[in-house]
Protein backbone atom coordinates (compact mmCIF):
# COMPACT_ATOMS: atom_id res chain seq x y z
CA UNK A 1 0.00 0.00 0.00
CA UNK A 2 1.54 3.50 -0.92
CA UNK A 3 2.05 6.29 1.81
CA UNK A 4 -1.51 8.12 0.19
CA UNK A 5 -3.23 5.21 0.21
CA UNK A 6 -2.16 4.16 3.55
CA UNK A 7 -2.86 8.11 4.61
CA UNK A 8 -6.31 7.73 3.18
CA UNK A 9 -7.14 4.42 5.28
CA UNK A 10 -6.01 6.33 8.71
CA UNK A 11 -8.14 9.25 7.89
CA UNK A 12 -11.21 7.56 7.36
CA UNK A 13 -10.46 5.08 10.39
CA UNK A 14 -9.97 8.30 12.51
CA UNK A 15 -13.54 9.12 11.37
CA UNK A 16 -15.29 6.29 11.45
CA UNK A 17 -13.41 3.40 12.49
CA UNK A 18 -16.60 1.86 14.74
CA UNK A 19 -15.14 1.96 18.32
CA UNK A 20 -17.73 3.79 20.42
CA UNK A 21 -17.13 6.76 22.78
CA UNK A 22 -17.25 4.17 25.82
CA UNK A 23 -14.28 2.07 24.02
CA UNK A 24 -12.59 5.20 23.18
CA UNK A 25 -12.28 6.56 26.64
CA UNK A 26 -11.05 3.33 27.92
CA UNK A 27 -7.91 3.80 25.50
CA UNK A 28 -7.27 6.95 26.26
CA UNK A 29 -7.64 6.08 30.01
CA UNK A 30 -5.23 3.29 29.43
CA UNK A 31 -2.77 5.47 27.49
CA UNK A 32 -2.74 8.23 30.11
CA UNK A 33 -3.04 6.42 33.42
CA UNK A 34 -2.10 2.63 32.34
CA UNK A 35 -2.96 0.02 34.83
CA UNK A 36 -1.11 -2.56 36.86
CA UNK A 37 -1.82 -5.51 34.03
CA UNK A 38 -0.07 -4.01 31.34
CA UNK A 39 -3.07 -4.60 28.87
CA UNK A 40 -6.50 -3.65 27.91
CA UNK A 41 -8.94 -5.67 26.23
CA UNK A 42 -11.71 -4.77 24.73
CA UNK A 43 -14.02 -7.75 23.63
CA UNK A 44 -16.83 -8.19 20.84
CA UNK A 45 -15.78 -5.54 18.94
CA UNK A 46 -17.60 -5.06 14.85
CA UNK A 47 -14.84 -6.41 12.38
CA UNK A 48 -17.07 -6.79 9.59
CA UNK A 49 -16.66 -9.75 7.21
CA UNK A 50 -14.03 -12.18 7.61
CA UNK A 51 -12.96 -14.29 4.93
CA UNK A 52 -11.64 -18.16 4.99
CA UNK A 53 -8.24 -18.03 6.61
CA UNK A 54 -5.47 -17.87 4.07
CA UNK A 55 -2.83 -20.29 3.78
CA UNK A 56 -0.27 -17.98 2.72
CA UNK A 57 0.26 -14.68 2.31
CA UNK A 58 -0.26 -14.71 -1.83
CA UNK A 59 -3.93 -15.95 -0.81
CA UNK A 60 -4.65 -13.33 1.36
CA UNK A 61 -7.66 -11.82 0.15
CA UNK A 62 -9.70 -9.31 2.32
CA UNK A 63 -12.34 -6.89 1.14
CA UNK A 64 -14.08 -5.34 3.48
CA UNK A 65 -11.70 -3.51 5.28
CA UNK A 66 -13.90 -2.74 8.71
CA UNK A 67 -11.63 -4.93 10.97
CA UNK A 68 -8.57 -2.50 9.54
CA UNK A 69 -10.44 0.93 10.12
CA UNK A 70 -11.53 -0.34 14.06
CA UNK A 71 -7.41 -1.65 14.58
CA UNK A 72 -6.26 2.00 13.12
CA UNK A 73 -8.64 4.10 15.05
CA UNK A 74 -7.54 2.37 18.19
CA UNK A 75 -3.47 2.97 17.62
CA UNK A 76 -4.02 6.60 16.12
CA UNK A 77 -5.73 6.88 19.72
CA UNK A 78 -2.35 5.78 21.23
CA UNK A 79 0.18 7.15 19.10
CA UNK A 80 1.57 7.28 15.68
CA UNK A 81 0.70 4.18 13.42
CA UNK A 82 4.46 2.32 12.87
CA UNK A 83 5.70 -0.72 11.06
CA UNK A 84 9.03 -2.12 10.46
CA UNK A 85 10.56 -3.36 7.34
CA UNK A 86 11.21 -6.62 8.85
CA UNK A 87 7.59 -7.13 9.90
CA UNK A 88 5.91 -8.54 6.85
CA UNK A 89 7.39 -6.31 4.20
CA UNK A 90 7.02 -3.46 6.36
CA UNK A 91 2.70 -3.38 6.58
CA UNK A 92 1.75 -1.25 9.08
CA UNK A 93 -1.39 -3.83 9.45
CA UNK A 94 0.18 -7.20 9.57
CA UNK A 95 -2.10 -10.45 9.44
CA UNK A 96 -0.96 -13.48 11.07
CA UNK A 97 -2.10 -16.72 10.81
CA UNK A 98 -0.55 -20.70 10.84
CA UNK A 99 1.79 -21.37 7.87
CA UNK A 100 2.95 -24.43 7.40
CA UNK A 101 6.64 -23.69 6.53
CA UNK A 102 6.92 -21.45 9.83
CA UNK A 103 5.92 -24.38 11.39
CA UNK A 104 8.67 -24.60 14.15
CA UNK A 105 9.97 -20.97 13.81
CA UNK A 106 9.71 -18.23 17.00
CA UNK A 107 7.25 -16.17 14.62
CA UNK A 108 3.98 -14.92 15.22
CA UNK A 109 3.34 -17.29 11.90
CA UNK A 110 3.89 -20.05 13.71
CA UNK A 111 1.51 -22.40 15.75
CA UNK A 112 3.09 -25.80 17.45
CA UNK A 113 5.68 -23.76 18.96
CA UNK A 114 5.16 -21.44 22.35
CA UNK A 115 6.67 -18.10 21.76
CA UNK A 116 8.69 -17.10 25.35
CA UNK A 117 7.56 -13.89 27.01
CA UNK A 118 9.36 -10.92 25.24
CA UNK A 119 8.87 -7.41 24.92
CA UNK A 120 8.48 -6.39 21.31
CA UNK A 121 11.71 -5.29 19.16
CA UNK A 122 13.26 -4.96 22.84
CA UNK A 123 16.72 -4.28 20.93
CA UNK A 124 15.66 -2.10 18.45
CA UNK A 125 16.33 1.96 19.07
CA UNK A 126 12.43 2.55 18.18
CA UNK A 127 10.73 0.24 19.87
CA UNK A 128 7.00 0.43 20.34
CA UNK A 129 4.97 1.88 22.88
CA UNK A 130 2.24 -0.24 22.59
CA UNK A 131 1.55 -3.75 20.58
CA UNK A 132 -2.34 -4.17 19.39
CA UNK A 133 -3.73 -7.50 18.71
CA UNK A 134 -7.10 -7.83 17.19
CA UNK A 135 -8.81 -11.37 16.39
CA UNK A 136 -10.59 -11.93 13.42
CA UNK A 137 -11.01 -15.93 14.56
CA UNK A 138 -10.04 -17.84 16.95
CA UNK A 139 -8.33 -21.35 16.37
CA UNK A 140 -11.51 -24.10 16.65
CA UNK A 141 -10.02 -25.99 19.82
CA UNK A 142 -9.79 -22.37 21.59
CA UNK A 143 -6.05 -23.66 22.31
CA UNK A 144 -4.25 -20.36 21.51
CA UNK A 145 -3.39 -18.02 24.96
CA UNK A 146 -1.57 -14.85 25.16
CA UNK A 147 0.18 -14.16 28.58
CA UNK A 148 0.79 -11.24 29.62
CA UNK A 149 3.49 -10.77 32.46
CA UNK A 150 3.51 -6.78 33.68
CA UNK A 151 6.28 -5.07 35.20
CA UNK A 152 4.32 -3.82 38.53
CA UNK A 153 3.34 -7.61 38.88
CA UNK A 154 7.50 -8.58 38.41
CA UNK A 155 8.78 -6.17 40.99
CA UNK A 156 6.08 -7.43 43.74
CA UNK A 157 8.41 -10.26 43.84
CA UNK A 158 11.75 -8.91 43.86
CA UNK A 159 14.09 -7.69 45.98
CA UNK A 160 15.13 -4.14 45.98
CA UNK A 161 18.49 -5.48 45.70
CA UNK A 162 17.33 -7.36 43.05
CA UNK A 163 15.83 -4.40 41.49
CA UNK A 164 19.04 -2.10 41.73
CA UNK A 165 20.66 -5.08 40.02
CA UNK A 166 18.10 -4.25 37.15
CA UNK A 167 18.32 -1.03 36.47
CA UNK A 168 22.31 -0.75 36.35
CA UNK A 169 23.30 -4.04 34.73
CA UNK A 170 23.82 -3.90 31.10
CA UNK A 171 22.92 -7.06 28.94
CA UNK A 172 23.86 -7.02 25.14
CA UNK A 173 20.38 -7.67 23.64
CA UNK A 174 21.11 -9.25 19.95
CA UNK A 175 18.55 -8.47 17.16
CA UNK A 176 16.36 -10.69 15.39
CA UNK A 177 16.67 -9.00 12.56
CA UNK A 178 18.33 -9.28 9.20
CA UNK A 179 18.70 -7.32 6.23
CA UNK A 180 15.36 -8.53 4.71
CA UNK A 181 14.08 -11.10 7.32
CA UNK A 182 13.39 -11.56 10.97
CA UNK A 183 14.52 -14.97 13.04
CA UNK A 184 18.16 -14.29 13.13
CA UNK A 185 20.41 -13.81 16.13
CA UNK A 186 22.71 -11.28 15.15
CA UNK A 187 25.05 -9.00 17.48
CA UNK A 188 24.73 -5.15 16.98
CA UNK A 189 26.91 -4.14 20.33
CA UNK A 190 23.63 -2.98 21.78
CA UNK A 191 23.91 -3.60 25.79
CA UNK A 192 21.30 -1.88 27.91
CA UNK A 193 19.46 -2.58 31.38
CA UNK A 194 15.98 -4.55 31.49
CA UNK A 195 14.74 -1.43 34.07
CA UNK A 196 15.23 1.73 32.74
CA UNK A 197 13.36 5.42 33.53
CA UNK A 198 11.87 6.05 36.91
CA UNK A 199 13.84 3.46 39.34
CA UNK A 200 10.01 3.90 41.64
CA UNK A 201 8.05 2.74 38.26
CA UNK A 202 10.55 1.60 35.49
CA UNK A 203 9.81 0.63 32.35
CA UNK A 204 10.85 -2.67 31.39
CA UNK A 205 12.90 -4.51 28.45
CA UNK A 206 13.19 -8.11 28.37
CA UNK A 207 14.01 -10.90 25.47
CA UNK A 208 16.20 -13.91 27.47
CA UNK A 209 16.77 -15.97 23.86
CA UNK A 210 18.16 -12.37 22.43
CA UNK A 211 20.20 -11.60 25.91
CA UNK A 212 23.85 -12.41 26.95
CA UNK A 213 25.04 -11.45 30.60
CA UNK A 214 27.97 -10.38 31.38
CA UNK A 215 29.00 -12.65 34.54
CA UNK A 216 27.50 -15.86 36.57
CA UNK A 217 25.63 -13.28 38.49
CA UNK A 218 24.01 -11.48 35.71
CA UNK A 219 22.99 -14.81 34.02
CA UNK A 220 21.63 -15.86 37.47
CA UNK A 221 19.47 -12.59 37.47
CA UNK A 222 18.01 -13.36 34.32
CA UNK A 223 16.86 -17.12 34.73
CA UNK A 224 15.35 -15.79 38.22
CA UNK A 225 13.31 -12.43 36.27
CA UNK A 226 12.16 -14.57 33.64
CA UNK A 227 10.98 -17.36 36.38
CA UNK A 228 9.36 -14.68 37.73
CA UNK A 229 7.82 -13.18 35.11
CA UNK A 230 6.10 -16.48 34.41
CA UNK A 231 4.80 -16.99 37.43
CA UNK A 232 3.13 -13.49 37.44
CA UNK A 233 1.72 -14.19 33.53
CA UNK A 234 -1.70 -13.12 32.87
CA UNK A 235 -3.62 -15.59 30.39
CA UNK A 236 -6.05 -14.16 27.78
CA UNK A 237 -7.71 -16.49 25.18
CA UNK A 238 -8.61 -14.34 22.78
CA UNK A 239 -12.07 -14.69 20.43
CA UNK A 240 -13.67 -12.89 17.42
CA UNK A 241 -13.19 -8.97 17.81
CA UNK A 242 -11.57 -8.83 21.20
CA UNK A 243 -8.59 -6.19 20.98
CA UNK A 244 -5.87 -6.57 22.97
CA UNK A 245 -3.39 -3.59 23.44
CA UNK A 246 -0.65 -4.37 25.41
CA UNK A 247 1.88 -1.48 27.01
CA UNK A 248 5.04 -2.82 25.21
CA UNK A 249 7.47 -0.70 27.60
CA UNK A 250 5.33 -2.16 30.54
CA UNK A 251 5.14 -6.12 29.79
CA UNK A 252 6.44 -9.23 28.54
CA UNK A 253 4.07 -11.46 26.29
CA UNK A 254 4.10 -14.63 25.19
CA UNK A 255 2.01 -17.13 23.08
CA UNK A 256 1.25 -20.64 23.22
CA UNK A 257 1.05 -23.55 20.50
CA UNK A 258 -2.20 -24.31 19.45
CA UNK A 259 -3.40 -26.72 16.50
CA UNK A 260 -3.52 -25.78 12.65
CA UNK A 261 -5.51 -27.31 10.13
CA UNK A 262 -5.31 -25.23 7.16
CA UNK A 263 -8.97 -25.34 6.06
CA UNK A 264 -9.86 -21.99 6.34
CA UNK A 265 -10.66 -22.03 9.87
CA UNK A 266 -7.48 -21.27 11.69
CA UNK A 267 -6.72 -18.47 14.14
CA UNK A 268 -6.27 -15.52 12.30
CA UNK A 269 -4.89 -11.98 14.03
CA UNK A 270 -3.77 -8.81 12.96
CA UNK A 271 -1.61 -6.74 14.79
CA UNK A 272 -0.05 -3.04 14.77
CA UNK A 273 2.82 -0.82 16.40
CA UNK A 274 1.94 2.90 17.71
CA UNK A 275 4.69 4.59 18.77
CA UNK A 276 4.16 8.08 20.97
CA UNK A 277 7.75 9.52 19.87
CA UNK A 278 7.30 9.49 15.92
CA UNK A 279 8.39 13.42 15.62
CA UNK A 280 11.54 12.97 17.91
CA UNK A 281 12.67 9.80 15.42
CA UNK A 282 12.00 11.99 12.65
CA UNK A 283 14.28 14.59 14.01
CA UNK A 284 17.06 12.35 15.40
CA UNK A 285 17.11 10.38 12.02
CA UNK A 286 16.49 13.00 9.64
CA UNK A 287 13.72 11.80 7.80
CA UNK A 288 10.05 11.43 8.02
CA UNK A 289 8.84 7.94 7.50
CA UNK A 290 6.64 5.57 9.61
CA UNK A 291 8.13 2.49 8.31
CA UNK A 292 11.91 1.73 9.71
CA UNK A 293 14.74 -0.88 8.89
CA UNK A 294 16.89 -1.21 11.51
CA UNK A 295 17.88 1.85 14.03
CA UNK A 296 20.55 0.68 16.29
CA UNK A 297 21.13 4.08 18.06
CA UNK A 298 19.86 7.77 17.84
Amino acid sequence: MSNRDFDLLLSASIRNGGLSQEQIARILEFKLFGNPSGYLLLDGTAIGEIPSTPASRSELRKPDDTSERLLLQATALLGEPIGYVQESGGAIVNNFFPQQMQSRAATSDSFDTELDLHTENAFHAIQPDYLLLLCLRQDPAAEAITYIASVDRILERLSYEQQAFLLNEPYNFFSDYGASEKNQRIDINKHQTVLYGDPDAPFFRFDPHFMVAYSERAQRALDTLRGVAWEVVEPVRLSRGDLLIIDNRRTAHARSPFTAHFDGNDRWMQRTFATCNLRFYTERLGKASRIFELVTEL
